[in-house]
């Protein structure tokens, strides 16, 4: 799951910040964590104490309430009134719910969970689609299935119909077409190479970049088995012990195999 955190960190500097290329500085001086990351600890923590995703998510965001919510959202995640409703159509569900493709331990449970934890704050049929097409890429990937397995996937079973090769000028219609940026992230992760590659090109794609390279970090994690410990260094240095400490906790009982393989080599970060 640290793949989506270092795609927070990342992607944060570039929200007002369009690139024309992929060649870029990855990580700035004010690169820093957002509500994704507040929110992804929050439903791992869930997992590990096996509690509702719910209280969790209340719990995590008033503990760490300045990383940039909608107001509507901080109203209802600190309301004293447990059942008071909220239903938001932004994207923070797909952005969140990469802990459950990483503990899940088949792909229907993966996709069940995926709505359980996301109709919460988004009962809307496009963003439990992103939020299923999130967790169940990232079953599918740490179990070792090859992307035009995962591509199926998300087309027979999401419904995403996505192009075959990654065009700027597509995104835009797709995100709309979809109600979400979840197809363009995985669009990213589908045409690289490699996690950097992955990350690059996400925020390449412009948008909302810290959630597109959030998804895509989640799933290039998954999928590679691999993310430099530079960069782990470098990024995860930015974010709170207690979260780090969480995110520790829950790869080590869930991300085994996605965390074997990860030496060190030499990361662009320039």
């Amino acid at each position: 799951m640290r793949g989506s955190i270092i795609g927070d960190i990342i992607g944060s500097a570039f929200i007002e910040s369009p690139q024309s290329t992929t060649d870029f500085q990855l990580l700035k001086p004010f690169s820093a964590y957002t509500t994704d990351t507040v929110l992804t600890i929050a439903i791992a923590d869930a997992i590990i104490k096996k509690q509702s995703y719910e209280d969790s998510l209340r719990h995590w965001v008033s503990k760490f309430p300045k990383a940039g919510y909608r107001k509507k959202f901080m109203d209802w995640a600190l309301s004293d009134k447990p059942n008071q409703q909220y239903n938001s159509s932004g994207d923070g569900a797909a952005r969140r719910v990469a802990p459950i493709g990483f503990s899940a331990q088949t792909l229907e449970e993966a996709m069940e969970q995926a709505k359980e934890a996301t109709i919460i704050t988004h009962a809307l049929e496009p963003k439990i689609k992103a939020a299923q097409a999130m967790t169940g890429a990232i079953f599918l990937a740490r179990k070792g299935e090859s992307k035009e397995e995962i591509s199926e996937f998300l087309k027979s079973k999401i419904g995403y119909e996505l192009p075959t090769s990654l065009n700027k000028e597509e995104i835009n219609p797709l995100i709309k077409k979809y109600k979400s940026p979840a197809p363009a992230a995985l669009l990213a992760f589908l045409d690289s190479t490699n996690f950097e590659d992955a990350i690059r090109k996400a925020i390449w794609l412009e948008g909302p970049t810290n959630t597109i390279a959030s998804i895509t970090g989640g799933l290039a994690q998954a999928y590679y088995k691999h993310i430099p410990k530079a960069l782990v260094r470098k990024t995860l240095s930015r974010i709170d012990p207690e979260m780090e400490s969480t995110m520790e906790d829950f790869e080590k009982i869930h991300c085994k195999e996605v965390l074997q393989s990860n030496q060190d080599i030499k990361f662009n970060f320039h």
